[in-house]
């Protein structure tokens, strides 16, 4: 059903979700092709998960080193070797939340037409994001999308390109598109070239909540805590059932698709409005984190001087 499809995912010690990752990808895109891009990882756990993956498998590049590790880098590789119409890029902390349909298919390929967009989101809305996206983006029935009001399409960044996104491969190849090494310049080479970027009114993927967070390839002491609490277990979502998948896909769309509004964790412990890295779930997390990163910073800083 989905052989216009290839999945690119992205991935850096974090096994478990890794593999709830491409399970869902299996189970609600059958025929999609997928190829893991790994960013070195050390994880005994993760490397040995992805060795299990077969040719399913490759790593990624090793030039650079940003905040974001090769992802960027990585990008670029799954773009050239892609070879199907549609790229899907994700990361090891998503999760494929519903099966899509024919007119799922449908209606990417109608929003693609237009010559001038090669972006499309398909991720549920966050929560936090609710009031913006409905001041930013008017509902298109024709299209099944949320598009960029007028006053905005021309110099809104967020809705120009997202590093989670659904691309149209062959417009990429034929501008010979790179991926520069931020979201933001991202956005701003996409301005350039497409129009806008539709929010696709029937999401299907969106990120896990409170995943353990990395920072120059490094865990910190804020994500260990909660990690040891969850005793190897993960936050994840149970995925639409059929029956709510149909209620979903047929729903006005000016209902918007507010993740918090159609999604159940697997761990009932897990906070609303969901947040996305585990050091966010409480205020002394939060500070905890904060003070790593900063004495972190100060370390790197005064190895600098001393080098002088």
């Amino acid at each position: 059903m989905l052989e216009d499809l290839e999945v690119a995912i992205f991935s850096y010690n974090r096994g478990k979700y890794l593999k709830n990752c491409i399970e869902s990808v299996l189970e609600h895109l059958p025929g999609a092709k997928i190829t893991v891009f790994d960013d070195y990882s050390d994880d005994p756990e993760t490397v040995a998960y992805l060795q299990s993956l077969g040719e399913m498998f490759v790593l990624g590049s090793q030039a650079g080193n940003s905040r974001h590790g090769n992802l960027y880098h990585n990008m670029q590789l799954a773009l050239q070797h892609s070879s199907r119409r549609f790229l899907l890029l994700l990361q090891d902390d998503l999760q494929v939340l519903r099966t899509l349909k024919p007119l799922d298919m449908e209606h990417m390929q109608q929003i693609f037409h237009d010559p001038d967009i090669a972006f499309l989101r398909p991720q549920f809305m966050k929560f936090s994001d609710g009031i913006r996206n409905t001041e930013l983006l008017d509902p298109s029935t024709a299209l099944r999308a949320y598009l960029p009001k007028a006053s905005y399409s021309d110099n809104s960044f967020v809705h120009a390109y997202s590093d989670i996104v659904l691309c149209d491969t062959p417009k990429l190849k034929k501008l010979h598109w790179q991926f520069a090494h931020t979201e933001r310049k991202n956005q701003i080479q996409a301005l350039k070239y497409f129009k806008h970027m539709p929010f696709m009114a029937d999401s299907f993927i969106f990120y896990c909540p409170e995943v353990p967070c990395y920072r120059n390839k490094k865990l910190l002491l804020a994500s260990k805590i909660v990690q040891k609490k969850l005793k190897g277990k993960i936050s994840a979502y149970h995925p639409l059932t059929e029956e709510q998948n149909k209620t979903f896909t047929q729903r006005s769309i000016h209902i918007w698709p507010i993740a918090e509004d159609f999604l159940t964790a697997t761990i009932n412990t897990v906070v609303k409005p969901f947040v996305y890295q585990d050091y966010k779930k409480t205020f002394w997390l939060r500070s905890l984190y904060k003070l790593e990163r900063g004495l972190d910073k100060f370390m790197q800083c005064t190895a600098f001087l001393f080098k002088k």
